[in-house]
């Protein structure tokens, strides 16, 4: 059956292949997520007390300072663009904000833009983007281009070609399409109240990191204009503006350099501002943290001196694009929002100056937050059940979803104590709260104290493994059954809760009900939904899938635990209805992998690309030692943990089932869990872009029920007469 013959996936039935996997992330995308780079990445240039780059450090010349703490640096790169050149190239944007420059002043912004342009007659060394803001709106050349002459022109004419939104939306409910400037979005993509009344340049601003954040390279953006004032007014949200504004331009890679010709205009609007003054909470920001210079230095820019000849600091401060440092690194855990964090990167050389971004704001989303539920074990809700019966129905599910099982809750129990409950909330609570622990030991009390077997006995105990899946597997007679799935979810976040924790319910509720036949035909497993009911309304479209169940599942484990680089080892003794049972503990190398696991979709704007990979494995196999009968099987992936999927697993139980005047095993119950990072859609600076939010249990509880053989018969109907063919 192929890659689907083991998988888990999340929102689709069968993962595409690894070769198609490719298309999905161009040469240097930022969509792939990287297991081996940090979470926060810096871009660091060193310079020597005249400013000009050094090249050739080393990751250990470099000590990064997180609140003044050493962090770890989780991953290096050093580009020198002689030998070690980035890829995509670092972009170079210019932005003309003509909205309070007086006429002469733009004429001299422009001709320094142009002198910029066509430097080696118009052959950049890298490519460029032009943004301009005028009365009319905010507008940007097509592409980044290395066309000089091209961009020279545009800005002459002052035609950038591509529009962004127009000064007459503000406010309104229209919004363009940024890659159609024909098509008109619906008011999910208008500009709101809180951001119309921002200064048009700020907006601006707001809108290009947005933009920019979609590409993953390196960028230097150098701004010509006024910027706007901050000596008077106040803006709702004051603290949000700040902290989304700084995030978006560090999600961008942008340094920001500002020309110096606010200095002849709009100089009184700027008074005693520290530059180097940052918003550190909610209860600190004042108007002056939103200054374009506050920003500037912030991202690790700053000013640019020299208003008489404009283009030449552009051009010395380019020269930081040909040599820098980047380095990854990860935030240390917070439960706090928008938590400032003040960053400095020091050069073990005190000649040296580093110069990069000087602060951040943490989050919470940034790591799985832990449920914070009551864990008991499996005797202590058992004591807690015997008081839930007397509960109603709401109040007892409502206790159980408080709790968190450390230990397994056999399948035998669980049946048993669901017959204690009438009400269904408790009955799916208690479901949903077993399935959860199924990866778990069991309790002390089942597994037994007894001597491990010899290396011997253990061998022979796998070859009889392999004699049942060779032999009886194959001979499982055709049948048809019915699986009942049950899906469970977490439930959705509140109106008005922020995306940046945590703080909904960690409780799953059952949302959707399947029924689907199974036909088992030559060793083919075929399944067609018959039935389907939604449960609970106002959940999020999910889906999760498995596919293997009768066989192929174990066979791929037993074939994958014999290769070279995998283990099996002696896990322990348990009980069992007919006496002990052996489990085995298996690990399969990522150079065999079984498990192909995915989930839609990743953040990323204006596309639905899923998230996929081949993924080592371990787990347990649970047999009866004296026939070698699996009864039970787990498959656990084992993921990376900065991947946005967290877990993935699959546990399967067999048992008898009479077929005819046989007895055969049979899958008897499933659950598939997945973990994995939820995506929202979030709206700034008239701008529509996703982020990941927190992590999400997707979970399936499959049954396997009403079996049958399926045979085919025939016999002769009365009066039937056989006519001669036709001669």
């Amino acid at each position: 059956m192929g890659l689907c013959t083991a998988v888990v996936a999340v929102g689709m039935a069968c993962l595409s292949s690894a070769a198609a996997q490719s298309s999905l992330y161009p040469k240097g995308s930022a969509t792939q997520p990287d297991p081996n780079s940090g979470l926060m990445k810096l871009d660091v240039v060193v310079t020597d007390q005249q400013g000009r780059p050094i090249a050739g450090l080393g990751e250990k010349d470099l000590t990064l300072l997180d609140n003044g703490q050493p962090r770890d640096i989780v991953s290096f790169q050093a580009f020198d663009n002689a030998t070690y050149k980035p890829d995509p190239p670092v972009e170079i944007i210019l932005v003309i904000d003509e909205v309070d420059l007086p006429a002469e002043l733009l004429g001299s912004v422009e001709q320094a833009a142009q002198k910029f342009l066509l430097q080696n007659g118009g052959h950049l060394a890298h490519p460029v983007r032009i943004y301009r803001i005028s009365k009319e709106g905010l507008f940007a050349s097509a592409q980044p281009t290395t066309d000089g002459d091209g961009l020279a022109k545009e800005v002459v004419e002052r035609k950038e070609p591509r529009q962004i939104w127009l000064s007459r939306e503000l406010g309104t409910p229209i919004r363009r399409d940024p890659h159609n400037s024909t098509r008109i979005l619906p008011p999910s993509f208008l500009f709101n109240k809180e951001w119309s009344e921002l200064p048009r340049p700020l907006i601006a601003l707001g809108s290009i990191a947005i933009e920019e954040r979609r590409t993953p390279e390196r960028k230097l953006m150098f701004w010509f204009g006024s910027g706007w004032p901050v000596k008077q007014g106040h803006w709702e949200h004051l603290f949000e503006t700040v902290t989304e504004l700084s995030t978006r331009l560090r999600e961008a890679r942008i340094g920001l350099w500002v020309a110096d010709f606010w200095r002849q205009t709009e100089g009184e609007s700027f008074p005693n501002l520290d530059f180097h003054r940052f918003a550190t909470s909610e209860k600190s920001v004042n108007i002056g943290d939103l200054a374009l210079q506050v920003l500037a230095v912030q991202s690790g820019g700053g000013e640019l001196e020299g208003e008489s000849e404009p283009a030449e600091p552009i051009i010395q401060s380019v020269l930081q694009a040909n040599s820098f440092y980047t380095i990854t690194f990860d935030p240390p855990r917070t439960d706090v929002v928008d938590e400032y964090h003040d960053l400095k990167v020091e050069v073990g050389k005190p000649e040296l100056i580093a110069q990069t971004r000087t602060g951040y704001y943490n989050e919470p989303v940034y790591y799985d937050q832990p449920a914070g539920l009551k864990k008991v074990t499996v005797a202590q809700l058992w004591n807690s059940m015997k008081e839930l019966r007397s509960a109603s129905d709401s109040e007892a599910a409502r206790r159980l979803k408080a709790m968190e099982l450390s230990e397994r809750l056999s399948s035998k129990d669980l049946a048993g104590w669901l017959l204690m409950f009438t009400g269904k909330k408790a009955m799916q609570a208690l479901t949903a709260m077993a399935d959860q622990s199924v990866m778990l030991s069991p309790p002390a009390a089942e597994i037994l104290n007894l001597a491990p077997p010899s290396i011997k006995d253990q061998q022979q105990i796998i070859q009889r493994t392999v004699g049942y899946l060779s032999k009886t597997i194959q001979i499982l007679p055709n049948l048809n059954a019915v699986q009942t799935t049950t899906l469970y979810l977490k439930p959705p976040r509140a109106r008005g809760q922020t995306w940046k924790a945590d703080v909904g319910e960690h409780s799953l509720d059952p949302v959707r009900m399947a029924q689907s036949a199974i036909k088992v035909s030559k060793g083919k497993e075929i399944t067609q939904e018959i039935s389907s009911s939604v449960l609970r309304k106002g959940y999020e479209d999910r889906s999760l899938q498995t596919e293997g169940t009768f066989g192929p599942i174990l066979s791929l484990v037993i074939v994958g635990v014999a290769k070279p680089q995998s283990k099996l080892q002696w896990g322990r003794w348990e009980k069992g209805d007919d006496g002990p049972l052996a489990v085995f503990r298996y690990t399969i190398s990522e150079k065999t992998p079984i498990f192909h696991v995915g989930f839609c979709c990743m953040a990323v704007d204006h596309e639905q690309p899923t998230f996929e990979t081949d993924s080592p494995t371990f787990g347990e196999i649970t047999v009866d030692p004296k026939t070698g009968a699996i009864l039970r099987i787990t498959i656990r992936a084992d993921l990376a943990w900065r991947l946005p999927l967290h877990r993935s697993d699959i546990m399967v139980e067999y048992g008898p089932v009479i077929l005819g005047e046989r007895s055969y095993i049979c899958p008897l119950r499933a659950v598939a869990i997945s973990r994995q990072r939820t995506v929202v859609e979030v709206s700034e600076y008239g701008e529509r872009f996703k982020v990941y939010a927190p992590f999400e249990t997707i979970l399936n509880d499959a049954r396997y029920e009403n079996y049958h053989l399926f045979r085919t018969s025939s016999r002769v109907l009365p009066g039937f007469i056989e006519t001669p063919e036709t001669k």
